[in-house]
């Protein structure tokens, strides 16, 4: 039985942002010397998803990031276990995340691209929690309630990522 309680999101209304996030990107940031950098792992299947929209030149360049670990909250700090990743200096670069909830991961990371040489940095997140609208993404999918989520590259303790839709985590 899957871990789903409800689904908030399924596969064909993350199709549609998807492909709308895709042409303003391309919009917005034509001439730019783009790199999207998904958050790993979270933010694989979005970026897979979101690169196939965007009609510009670029490279991906993955980054991984974590603050939650195996619980269903932030530890309250960033781990990079792989440092800050060659290649960025110059760039305009194009963060993307699958949540946005305390909002350290992002500030963490967009700070030390720009001390690492990054020309730019801006971001773009699939949800957002309701708690979190306070917090700002350049480009945001959804607008979520504050629940537990799985599904479209959100794991708990690693698994759920391959869900195709986003659900409650059943007990949330």
């Amino acid at each position: 039985m899957p871990p789903i309680s409800e689904i908030l999101l399924d596969r064909a209304a993350i199709r549609r942002r998807v492909e709308e996030l895709g042409v303003q990107i391309s919009k917005e940031l034509s001439g730019s010397d783009l790199c999207v950098m998904p958050v790993m792992d979270g933010g694989m299947i979005f970026t897979a998803d979101l690169v196939r929209e965007i009609q510009l030149p670029l490279m991906v360049i993955p980054i991984k990031a974590s603050s939650y670990g195996d619980a269903t909250a932030s530890s309250g700090s960033v781990s990079l276990p792989f440092g800050i990743p060659d290649g960025i200096t110059g760039k305009d670069l194009l963060l993307v995340d699958d949540i946005l909830d305390t909002g350290l991961t992002l500030k963490v990371l967009k700070e030390r691209l720009l001390e690492t040489g990054a020309a730019s940095v801006r971001t773009c997140v699939l949800l957002r929690k309701e708690s979190s609208r306070h917090l700002t993404a350049d480009y945001l999918g959804f607008e979520i309630p504050d629940k537990f989520v799985v599904g479209y590259g959100l794991d708990h303790a690693g698994l759920y990522r391959n869900l195709p839709d986003i659900g409650v985590l059943t007990g949330d």
